[in-house]
């Protein structure tokens, strides 16, 4: 089984154990309305663009709606999780790029249910599959911290410092994988990390990370 595989499968086990109505880390969703971006994402592409560019307030995407409608139910809401969990047609583009295009997308998802309603225990994923997520989330953790006013290092728990931002009066983000993958992805609340630095610069990194 491939890791985008394992963790659709953990995804789905938490989804279903999680009240439907619970808040997650993306602002206006509800796990329904997470377990539906998912599904809209992986067989109606097009939708999920349309959604995405014209919804001014979450929760109100007008096709994302039909989903977390069809859901309010129990039986929906399991239905939609089954759908979630088998995955995205092989003959479809989302298909034939799973991993690529999906396993960091699930790993970020996953934490938003999961610290949604507060703290909770990290997970210990296998150290082949951090190393993989990771792999596969360098493009995007170097565009994450372009504006920032100081430069910027990442040190991972358990792997090698990564400078993703040259510039003046450097800090240093460290903490474990996941929690720098969600402070990268914005959910910086949720994210235990530590910066260090020298204070100017890590005061005006804070400031420029807790803006909205």
């Amino acid at each position: 089984m491939s890791w985008v595989e394992t963790e659709r499968h953990s995804f789905a086990d938490d989804l279903r154990a999680t009240d439907p109505d619970a808040p997650t880390l993306c602002a206006g969703w509800s796990a329904r309305h997470l377990c539906a971006h998912l599904v809209q994402r992986e067989h109606s592409i097009l939708h999920n663009l349309w959604d995405q560019a014209t919804t001014k307030t979450p929760g109100e995407e007008r096709f994302m709606r039909r989903l977390v409608e069809d859901a309010g139910t129990a039986d929906g809401y399991a239905a939609l999780v089954d759908r979630f969990e088998a995955g995205p047609s092989g003959r479809s583009l989302m298909g034939r790029f799973d991993e690529a295009v999906n396993l960091v997308e699930y790993a970020i998802h996953h934490e938003d249910l999961r610290r949604g309603s507060g703290p909770v225990p990290s997970r210990d994923l296998p150290a082949p599959e951090l190393d993989d997520i990771w792999r596969r989330a360098r493009p995007i953790l170097k565009r994450a911290y372009r504006k920032s006013p100081v430069g910027v290092e990442l040190a991972p728990d358990g792997a090698a410092v990564m400078a993703v931002r040259t510039g003046p009066g450097t800090v240093t983000v460290a903490g474990p994988r996941l929690d720098l993958l969600l402070h990268a992805f914005g959910r910086r609340s949720a994210a235990n990390v530590r910066v260090d630095g020298p204070p100017a610069s890590v005061s005006s990194f804070h400031g420029w990370a807790t803006r909205p």
